[in-house]
């Protein structure tokens, strides 16, 4: 999944470089990624059900990685915004099965004592696994960005075919040893229905919401660089390296420590507000290079970084046997925030890319507000 990480990054840094050659507006640039999030949203429960219900993981990480590549090629040599949406779509559906089955394996594979652990190693590798495809990806896109999708589609193709021949496969579990039935397709829907009202249905609206602000930010901060600081490829590349190298550090170090002394629901109330004080400061500041403003940028990477695994643990432990399908739910929450996100982040864009940090900051603080005061987490 270091690999994936890499690999399914690669086409972030040079996107802006896609969006300004076929002169396209910053809506679209919103658009194009809402449209894969759609795809993610709809498909991320179906394939974990449907590794839950073939009892394989592996299966649904190999094939879907190949037909990213595919889709990646073609997305990286659309000439119009119709071509691009089609293959935004079909990148959603095939990255989403990689992804939600991923943390499936992990949950396989760990019980509720050493899973924040694991998870957040998991978090810490991926997460600079994304920071050096964004520096690969505008390395080899700086002189012309086909260059960087070609690579990236030989690269997710021959990782399917790592996956094939030397993954094994994990130690997929139902509780009392029943599988779904043959129409939990159409499951899903009373399935979700289920949850809602339990601790799990909260988890999954700070997934959502948290969601939201990640991509508001991240999309934000993509274009404030290319738009705002003038940055190209490469040196966007430099900065996603430089902040992957800090949430590494994070989730390597501190949270699995802070988690062990304060357990993951406080430590991820801890880190939830922490985050949006940070980002809140960072977006009303204005000397973008003055030490406290870097101090401020540290500390708010080094606990962004970290909620992502606290809550994929809290959501993991409350997926019992059917770890396939918990988390594709959990991976469909976090596709409807990221949809929500880049739309309204790519609305706001040409106004001014601080307005979409702004509003992530009061929503990170949400989040926290709603573990803080939500009963059922409390008796869960």
């Amino acid at each position: 999944m270091f690999f994936m990480s890499v690999l399914a990054n690669m086409g972030h840094p040079v996107t802006p470089e896609l969006v300004v050659s076929l002169k396209m507006t910053s809506f679209m640039y919103g658009l194009m990624f809402a449209a894969m999030s759609t795809a993610s949203f709809l498909m991320s429960p179906i394939w974990g059900s449907l590794s839950d219900k073939y009892r394989t993981r592996k299966l649904f990480m190999y094939l879907p990685a190949a037909g990213y590549g595919l889709a990646q090629l073609g997305f990286g040599f659309s000439t119009s915004p119709t071509m691009i949406i089609i293959f935004r779509v079909l990148g959603g559906v095939f990255s989403s099965s990689v992804f939600t089955i991923a943390i499936a394996y992990i949950v396989d594979e760990t019980d509720s004592i050493n899973r924040n652990k694991y998870i957040a190693y998991y978090t810490a590798i991926t997460g600079f696994g994304m920071s050096l495809g964004y520096l690969t990806g505008g390395f080899i896109g700086a002189n012309d960005y086909h260059y960087a999708f070609v690579f990236q589609a030989i690269g997710l193709i021959l990782h399917a075919v790592i996956i094939r021949f030397f993954l094994p496969e994990s130690d997929v579990k139902f509780e009392n040893d029943n599988k779904p039935t043959k129409h939990f397709i159409f499951n899903l829907k009373d399935d979700f229905k289920k949850y809602m009202p339990t601790s799990l249905g909260t988890l999954l609206i700070v997934v959502l919401l948290t969601s939201f602000s990640s991509t508001a930010y991240s999309t934000g901060i993509n274009y404030f660089l290319k738009k705002y600081l003038f940055l190209n490829p490469l040196q966007i590349g430099y900065y996603m390296a430089v902040t992957g190298i800090i949430g590494m550090i994070a989730n390597v170090y501190f949270t699995p420590r802070v988690s062990q002394k304060y357990g993951d629901k406080k430590s991820l109330k801890y880190v939830l507000i922490a985050t949006g004080i940070t980002l809140l400061v960072l977006s009303v500041m204005d000397n973008l290079y003055s030490p406290t403003t870097l101090l401020v940028f540290f500390v708010f990477i080094l606990v962004y970084s970290m909620f992502n695994p606290l809550l994929q643990t809290l959501v993991a432990n409350h997926s019992k046997n059917e770890h396939g399908k918990i988390m594709g739910f959990q991976n469909s929450a976090n596709s409807f925030g990221m949809v929500a996100g880049s739309l309204f982040s790519g609305a706001l864009l040409d106004i001014h890319p601080k307005l979409s940090f702004l509003t992530a900051a009061i929503i990170f603080s949400m989040s926290y507000l709603i573990i803080k005061v939500s009963k059922k987490l409390r008796e869960s």
